[in-house]
């Protein structure tokens, strides 16, 4: 049957009526997920302000040592140094090495993104001009690592995702298949589709090639003598046209069958229930099917690739601002350091070797300490 119970010569609107109106009842509330919550920065990062207004500041003082240095007579003395250091145009010396570092952290990271077009001279961003292969790659390692059937089945068993969703639907199944209504929408559906099957061209022709396989003038005994009674009364008309015009004018009644249909119907959820094992293992393989027929990979990069410059650049920006903020901003305080080491720098060796130290052990201390109170709140 060529083209089968295609739109073109049946009706779903009945079916999609009643999938609109019961849909709902079938599919389960959704589980509890554990949701994925970004850590969230405790309070206001001062740290981070401090850095963004730091530019300013060092901007400002250098302004101001372009027309007056108030260390312009001064000098310091240290133990271990024979003579006095000066202290003239420190001021000016710490605030143009803060700015350049400020300044180049700023470009290389505006480099990132800029020019997000090919320029004859500027070139173009390193992200809009590894765009291709960013895609490439970036769809190559979710499909490995992260979206694969073997992980996607672990996940699901681990979970027990399917068998918890089977018990909420069968739940809903015994509950609804209850409902007067739903029964009634049900009867009225199946009766429909199987008068429209009946009233199809494709059946019709089914029955006019089986009645043209009989052979109606061989017959004999009984059966001949109606058919010329038959032939006599009704014309010449061929009896396989006027048997084929009965079967299609009859109108198909669910009534006498209900009571059938709803204890298949009650029997079900128990069938279900005894069958959990054998359904989630198909549905399993369903869905591996699925995962192994679709192409992750070229769908990422696909679109990936359809994201224009600036989406892509916001994309990173939302995913990585605050990283970026403090890789930015700190390059003028690594400038003014920077500006300690020309000044003094020895002096400035020790002092960051041992600011250093101090840091760092101060952080081990901290996260020992941390990661003691975990343990004894979620012991292992």
């Amino acid at each position: 049957m060529e083209g089968g119970l295609s739109s073109e010569n049946f009706n779903f609107k009945p079916l999609e009526e009643f999938v609109n109106r019961w849909v709902h009842k079938f599919i389960p509330e959704t589980l509890q997920e554990e949701n994925i919550v970004l850590p969230q920065q405790k309070g206001k990062n001062y740290f981070l302000f401090f850095l963004k207004i730091l530019p300013w500041i060092t901007l400002l003082i250098f302004i101001i040592s372009i027309f007056y240095d108030p260390f312009l007579d001064w000098s310091i003395n240290f133990p271990w140094r024979e003579e006095s250091l000066p202290l003239k145009g420190i001021l000016r010396m710490l605030a143009v090495t803060g700015l350049v570092g400020f300044g180049t952290n700023y470009i290389a990271i505006k480099m990132l993104f800029h020019p997000r077009e090919k320029r004859p001279l500027l070139g173009q961003g390193l992200i809009p001009a590894s765009k291709i292969k960013i895609a490439y790659r970036l769809g190559e390692a979710i499909n490995r690592e992260i979206i694969n059937p073997q992980l996607i089945v672990k996940q699901i068993k681990e979970t027990g995702l399917v068998l918890k969703y089977m018990e909420r639907f069968n739940l809903s199944l015994k509950e609804t298949i209850q409902l007067p209504e739903f029964q009634k929408d049900l009867m009225e559906l199946i009766e429909h589709y199987i008068n429209a099957l009946l009233r199809t061209d494709e059946f019709r022709q089914s029955i006019k090639n089986f009645l043209q396989g009989i052979d109606f003038e061989n017959l004999k005994g009984i059966e001949a003598g109606l058919f010329k009674i038959y032939r006599f009364l009704g014309g010449d008309k061929e009896i396989a046209q006027r048997i084929e015009e009965i079967i299609l004018s009859i109108e198909y009644k669910i009534d006498p069958h209900e009571k059938v249909i709803q204890e298949y119907l009650q029997k079900l959820p128990h069938f279900i229930d005894e069958n959990k094992s054998t359904i989630e293992d198909i549905l399993l393989k369903i869905i591996i099917f699925l995962v192994e027929k679709i192409n992750v990979k070229k769908v990422i990069i696909n679109n990936l690739l359809e994201f224009d410059e600036l989406r892509l650049e916001n994309l990173i920006l939302y995913s990585t601002s605050d990283q970026l903020d403090y890789i930015q901003y700190l390059g003028c305080l690594l400038g003014i350091l920077g500006g300690l080491f020309i000044w003094i720098p020895y002096e400035s060796f020790v002092f960051l070797v041992f600011l250093g130290v101090l840091i760092f052990g101060l952080d081990e201390i901290l996260y020992r300490i941390r990661k003691n109170e975990k343990s004894k709140h979620y012991p292992t």
